[in-house]
C-alpha cells in the first residue's frame, strides 16, 4: 500500500509538472489595449522590442499614449492606432520633439525600403529614413511631398543626409540628400537642385545670393528650343543652364517690370 501510495504521489507531481510546462505564458500586465495587441504581433518580450520597461504611459498632451519597452517603443493615439519605433529612427524622432513636434505621432511600424538599402517610419507630419551611410533623417511638409514626387529614396535624390534646415536668410528651408537638395520657401514652393546646376548654385551663394530660391525643377523646356542634351533651372534671381561640351552658365534676370511682377528679378 505505501509503495502504492508513493507511486501515485510521484505520477500526480508529474502530471503537474506536465500541466505547469503547458499552460500558457501569462500576457505582461503592463501592456494593454491597442498598444498590447501590437506588442503580440511583434512577437511580444522575445521578439523586436523585448520586455517592457514602464506602464502605459499618457503622452504630455493627452492625446496618445505609449509604453517603453527595452528596445523602443509603441505610440498609440485615437487618430493613429499603435506602432512600433526604435533604433536610430527613434533616436531622430526624439530629436525633434517626439509626438509634440512636427512629426506627431508614428503611423507606420520601422519599415525596409524597397531598395533593401535602409528603413523609415512613417509619421503625421512627414518620415525619418535611415540608412548606415546617411543615419536617421527627417523630412516633413512641402520638401517631403516634393521628395515623394521625385521616387523617394529610390530616386535621384537617393536618402537625405540632413534633417530639414532653415536658411540662414529665414526665409525658407531646405534638406540635402545624396544626390541634390530640395529648396523651399513660401513664394516658390519645394524644388530639387541637383548636378551641375547645383554646382554653379552653390558658388553663387546659394539662396542667399543673387539667384534666391528655386522656382522650377531641372529640365528641357521645350518652349525654349534647347539643343539636345541642355537642361535650364529657373530661379528667383536668374537663370542656369548647362549644356554638354561647354559646361554651366549663369545669367540674371534684366531689371524688367513685368518680370519683376512675377518675382523674377536679382536678389543683390
Amino acid at each position: 500500500m505505501t509503495s502504492w501510495k508513493l507511486r501515485a504521489a510521484g505520477a500526480v507531481a508529474a502530471l503537474a509538472v506536465v500541466v505547469t510546462a503547458a499552460a500558457p505564458a501569462q500576457a505582461d500586465p503592463r501592456v494593454g489595449g491597442d498598444i498590447g495587441l501590437r506588442y503580440e504581433s511583434l512577437g511580444g518580450a522575445g521578439g523586436l522590442l523585448g520586455h517592457p520597461t514602464t506602464p502605459e504611459i499618457r503622452t504630455p498632451d493627452g492625446r496618445g499614449a505609449y509604453v517603453q519597452f527595452e528596445r523602443g517603443s509603441i505610440y498609440w493615439s485615437p487618430a493613429t492606432g499603435s506602432w512600433e519605433v526604435h533604433g536610430d529612427v527613434r533616436a531622430a524622432w526624439g530629436r525633434h520633439g517626439w509626438e509634440n513636434g512636427p512629426l506627431g505621432f508614428p503611423v507606420s511600424n520601422e519599415t525596409r525600403t524597397d531598395n533593401g538599402r535602409g528603413a523609415y517610419n512613417v509619421f503625421q507630419g512627414g518620415t525619418v529614413y535611415w540608412s548606415p551611410q546617411t543615419g536617421a533623417r527627417a523630412v516633413r511638409g512641402a520638401i517631403h511631398a516634393r521628395y515623394g514626387t521625385l521616387g523617394w529614396e529610390e530616386g535621384r535624390l537617393g536618402f537625405p543626409v540632413t534633417d530639414e534646415v532653415r536658411t540662414p536668410n529665414g526665409r525658407g528651408a531646405y534638406n540635402v540628400f545624396q544626390g541634390g537638395s530640395i529648396y523651399w520657401s513660401p513664394d516658390s514652393g519645394a524644388h530639387p537642385v541637383v548636378g551641375e546646376i547645383r554646382n554653379a548654385y552653390g558658388r553663387a551663394g546659394w539662396e542667399g545670393g543673387c539667384l534666391g530660391f528655386p522656382v522650377t525643377h531641372e529640365g528641357a523646356f521645350p518652349e525654349l528650343e534647347l539643343p539636345p542634351g541642355a537642361v535650364v533651372q529657373l530661379f528667383q534671381g536668374g537663370i542656369v543652364g548647362f549644356l554638354p561640351g561647354e559646361g554651366v552658365a549663369t545669367e540674371l534676370w534684366p531689371q524688367d517690370p513685368e518680370l519683376r511682377a512675377d518675382g523674377l528679378y536679382p536678389r543683390c
